[in-house]
């Protein structure tokens, strides 16, 4: 499973999109994959209590499910300075029309949006009902993709002023400062 830092993990339900979207970051050697099939997918499904054990999951669950995964990573980077990707929305409103919700009052008489199908689409109906909820409790906007592109890990930004940018200043902050720092160096030399 994705080890999240504490100070970095989103809320509640939330951590559930950031597990997701970590099952794969980072490019070249440093790069983190954990869903390479199907039969791997059925069993993070299964340890996150999203899909009972034992239903099965075809090749174009996993398909769907990865595009699920980077659609959702694309939002994120939405909100870390970065463009809504129209293709990814496109992904996401194809998906989640195969994918219907109902709303389900709690014990607590608090309404939830729950899936109203089951298997790989019921799995992406009630992650999709996770964003809209956290989009609506405002916890969504912190949910971010770190601004390194060889990264793109997604962390829940704890700052004040909700100015997070990297997954971990001592790790991708610190590389893209000293990036900056010496491109401005080498600038300044070629004047």
């Amino acid at each position: 499973m994705t080890t999240i830092t504490e100070d970095k993990a989103a809320p509640g339900q939330l951590a559930l999109i950031q597990a997701l979207v970590n099952t794969q970051y980072g490019q070249s050697r440093r790069t983190h994959t954990e869903l390479t099939s199907p039969e791997q997918m059925r069993v993070w499904l299964v340890a996150h209590n999203l899909l009972p054990d034992g239903i099965p999951v075809t090749e174009g669950d996993f398909r769907r499910f990865l595009q699920v995964r980077e659609a959702l990573r694309a939002l994120l980077h939405a909100n870390n300075d970065g463009e809504v990707s129209l293709t990814q929305i496109e992904v996401l409103n194809n998906l989640a029309s195969n994918a219907p919700l109902t709303v389900h009052f709690q014990l607590d008489g608090r309404p939830a949006l729950e899936p109203d199908i089951a298997d790989i689409d019921g799995v992406i109906a009630r992650l999709l009902g996770i964003v809209f909820t956290s989009m609506i409790d405002g916890s969504w906007d912190r949910l971010k993709v770190c601004r390194n592109e060889r990264c793109q890990k997604a962390f829940y930004d704890t700052s004040k002023n909700r100015s997070g940018a990297w997954c971990s200043m001592t790790g991708c902050g610190s590389r893209s400062k000293a990036n900056a720092y010496r491109q401005r160096h080498n600038e300044q030399n070629a004047q």
